[in-house]
């Protein structure tokens, strides 16, 4: 699956991204990157809450079957 950013800003400025198809900590590094665009923008963003996926999820997002164990993404279940 490739990987994609879905971004919602709510009516009162909120900004919530959601990082689907990444690996481990790919998503806090992309949040990053981001981030930093944003602040060349003149916007400023802080982060005020993360949740980290469960492991089946993020599994399921990668394409990664039972068969694949040895390459099990590691997560905070």
């Amino acid at each position: 699956m490739a990987q994609k950013i879905e971004v919602e800003i709510t009516s009162e400025g909120r900004l919530k991204m959601e990082f689907i198809g990444f690996a481990g900590d790919e998503c806090y590094d992309e949040a990053e990157r981001i981030e930093g665009m944003l602040a060349e923008l003149g916007i400023r963003a802080k982060v005020l809450q993360t949740e980290r996926k469960p492991g089946g999820q993020i599994e399921a997002e990668l394409g990664i079957d039972d068969k694949d164990q040895a390459s099990k993404i590691p997560t905070e279940e």
